[in-house]
């Protein structure tokens, strides 16, 4: 009996589903189909249908209809003009769309949307010449700036200008803070707000020609206002003064730590000497505190957020690991311990002799993590511990992600990173997701580093073609955009600069 009951509610059900999917079929494949006797109206109802539908191609025979029946049909052109769009036939795109705007000049959408096949263009002509992609790896770049600088005069669509920005250098407003033609490097802020401190390698200096020669290696640390403006040397004068490098301001901005070689510079010299050691000096006073005495590599201090301990890296005998904590009371160092079993975590399968890892290591602004990267063929970001426990990789094995730097909240992560075989400026928040690119310039960046109200990022850069060793401090807006002038000018330098190549 209850079988007898439940047939006949099966069938029903069945029977429905079945009525559902006809309707359905019917509506999408055979309801939109158009006879060639259809009206110009039917023909772009049933276009319409289809691109609601997201079938672009077979919106084509419909739109082709329709202009038969009407060439100055303008909807017709310009829905025609979406479709060979979507479905990235950018020529026939183009000329449709054109079409569209004799017979409507002021039509608003049809100058966006030519836009944006111009875009789609001048970035496929821009990608083949950046990547060498065509067989002579000779393309006209101009080609692509001069649809770039179409879309810059008649487009009122700001992601698409931005879009512009990001693919030649970056949407972000980047300043030139020096200009000196040394090697200006490792910038960071004062906690303040107010200066940057950096070091030069003042070795190099200008001769007759413009010819760069190097007299003796040598590097002394300068703080500048975050403007660029009034820089000052707080390394001692003197030939035979030892090369300072890499500091950094304690948070209460009283104090500065950095390394110092510990013999001065000889002439000749093609390299820095591994033999350095760290020191502190009192900012109000003068007063100067070695505070490691080791024949081997102490470097790259920095203050944790109490100001009462500083973290390094070093190669000293001895050492279980390269990382290294200091108690700035009692003057004693501690090792980091690193587990062996986090070297296939890190990368790290073989370590060259004198090769530091990790580098580049910070405390967070909580004092409750470390930050640093580490790795061999390809360097990554991780989290680790105060103690050495709990090693978190930040980034992918992949792809190579270096000088890490957090925000002063605490919620994100400025980088270097080559993604791209190139070594632009990323952030990501704290926890390595949402990982944003900010510079698209080609060049090489060093050591980022936020402001203290986390708004603008003041890093080394040196640009695309430029000798190794003219490395500059550049600060980032996060808050300012370029303008379509500024780039517009950044449009017609490199047309300059490409014309000048292919002579």
């Amino acid at each position: 009996m209850g079988t007898k009951r439940i047939l006949p509610i099966l069938v029903v059900i069945l029977l429905s589903i079945t009525l559902v999917l006809i309707l359905r079929f019917n509506f999408i494949g055979f309801g939109t189909r158009v006879s060639p006797n259809a009206s110009r109206e039917e023909c772009l109802k049933a276009a319409e249908r289809y691109l609601q539908n997201n079938q672009p191609e077979s919106a084509i025979y419909p739109l082709l209809l329709a202009i038969e029946k009407s060439q100055a049909d303008f909807r017709a052109h310009y829905l025609l003009a979406r479709v060979y769009y979507q479905t990235e036939v950018y020529p026939l795109s183009e000329r449709e769309c054109k079409i569209s705007l004799e017979l409507d000049p002021k039509s608003r959408e049809a100058l966006e949307l030519l836009c944006k096949i111009k875009f789609k263009q001048g970035k496929s002509s821009w990608q083949r010449h950046q990547y060498r992609l065509s067989e002579s790896n000779q393309v006209d770049l101009s080609s692509a700036l001069t649809e770039f600088m179409f879309i810059l005069e008649k487009s009122q669509d700001q992601k698409l200008i931005d879009s512009i920005a990001n693919l030649t250098g970056g949407r972000f407003k980047i300043t030139r803070l020096t200009n000196n033609l040394f090697f200006d490097d490792a910038p960071s802020f004062s906690h303040d707000g107010k200066r940057v401190v950096y070091h030069s390698d003042t070795s190099y200096f200008l001769e007759d020609y413009g010819l760069k020669k190097i007299e003796l290696k040598k590097s002394q640390i300068f703080v500048m206002d975050a403007e660029g403006k009034n820089r000052t040397c707080m390394s001692p004068p003197g030939e035979n003064e030892s090369s300072e490098r890499f500091a950094h301001f304690s948070h209460d901005d009283r104090c500065m730590v950095y390394e110092k070689e510990n013999s001065p510079p000889h002439a000749g010299d093609t390299s820095f000497s591994r033999d350095r050691d760290i020191f502190l000096k009192d900012l109000n006073t003068g007063e100067i505190k070695r505070l490691t005495h080791n024949h081997s590599y102490d470097a790259l201090p920095s203050f944790s957020p109490d100001d009462q301990e500083i973290i390094f890296v070093s190669d000293r005998p001895g050492g279980e690991s390269s990382l290294y904590k200091l108690d700035l009371k009692t003057g004693e160092p501690k090792n980091i311990f690193m587990k062996e079993s986090w070297n296939e975590k890190i990368g790290l399968y073989t370590r060259p002799r004198r090769l530091v890892l990790p580098y580049c290591p910070s405390f967070s602004p909580d004092g409750k993590k470390i930050l640093l990267h580490a790795g061999y063929d390809y360097r990554g970001i991780f989290l680790l511990d105060p103690d050495g426990e709990d090693l978190k990789r930040l980034t992918d094995g992949e792809t190579d992600c270096f000088f890490p730097s957090f925000s002063p909240d605490g919620q994100r992560i400025v980088l270097v990173s080559g993604y791209t075989d190139e070594e632009d400026l990323y952030i990501m928040d704290a926890g390595g997701s949402n990982r944003m690119r900010l510079t698209y310039d080609g060049g090489s960046k060093r050591y980022p580093s936020f402001s203290t109200d986390g708004k603008s990022i003041v890093f080394s850069g040196k640009r695309e073609g430029e000798p190794e060793n003219y490395f500059e401090i550049y600060l980032l807006n996060l808050e300012q955009t370029i303008s379509k002038d500024k780039l517009k000018e950044r449009l017609e330098e490199l047309k300059k600069l490409d014309s000048e190549k292919a002579r």
